[in-house]
């Protein structure tokens, strides 16, 4: 019977009869772990602090079959401030969800975890938008699972960005008005170009970052659900409501 010891962030749950929970973890070393709590829905339980969204804690795990069995587990951060904003909580919500869509049993992601955790940090202690927090986490999301848009020059002719760019999602990044020839593509500017390139070569999530200027985040709010739904060829309802309070 194999055992592990790791850290994870619980992404979901499902309750299993009266007093189980059936919980999504992410482990950077494993990946997705399918994780049995039993008895943690019970008021006196030691596992019942591990056993909520978003908790991320340290791991003791007993693998049977094809799940694992929780034996041991130390809270390090249940993210508690997300669930007094609702706002908060729907981004918060979404970017589990889409963790949970790129992650996989047994391939574990060293770079996507500690991205993870600052993100769910940063919308339960700073004082940072919650849409420039998602909109960062989307797109270093994207680059670490292998869909890191190219923003430095046409993607069909390779000529360096004019004043007129648009983007396109299909092809992964921009074109110039010379190239455009499909349709589903849009017109980003500038600005948007540059912010886009910020985020995806230094860490934006540093505590003297200020966020986005409004109308380059209106356009990036715009292009990346478009293009998170064309790569990972899924459509998120968590982001659609979380997008509503934008």
């Amino acid at each position: 019977m194999k055992y592990i010891h790791t850290q994870g962030v619980v992404l979901k749950y499902t309750n299993i009869n009266e007093a189980d929970r059936m919980l999504t973890v992410f482990s950077p070393e494993y990946g997705k772990l399918r994780v049995l709590a039993k008895g943690c829905r019970k008021p006196k339980s030691r596992f019942l602090a591990m056993c909520q969204p978003f908790c991320y804690g340290d791991l003791h795990l007993k693998q049977h079959h094809e799940i694992f069995i929780m034996t041991q587990a130390e809270v390090f951060n249940a993210y508690f401030d997300l669930r007094h904003d609702i706002e908060r909580l729907s981004y918060a919500s979404y970017i589990v969800d889409l963790t949970n869509g790129v992650v996989h049993e047994g391939e574990g992601n060293e770079r996507l975890f500690p991205l993870l955790l600052k993100a769910l940090s940063f919308l339960s202690f700073s004082d940072t938008l919650p849409l420039d927090i998602v909109l960062v986490y989307e797109l270093k999301l994207l680059d670490i699972v292998g869909y890191r848009p190219l923003l430095d020059r046409c993607m069909v002719c390779g000529a360096g960005p004019g004043e007129k760019v648009r983007f396109n999602t299909a092809q992964g990044g921009i074109v110039c008005q010379k190239c455009n020839c499909r349709g589903d593509s849009l017109e980003i500017s500038q600005a948007a170009v540059q912010a886009m390139q910020r985020i995806l070569d230094i860490d934006m999530f540093k505590s003297q970052w200020v966020g986005f200027e409004p109308g380059v985040r209106e356009e990036i709010n715009k292009l990346l659900p478009l293009y998170v739904s064309e790569k990972l060829e899924k459509r998120f309802d968590s982001r659609s409501f979380a997008k509503s309070f934008f």
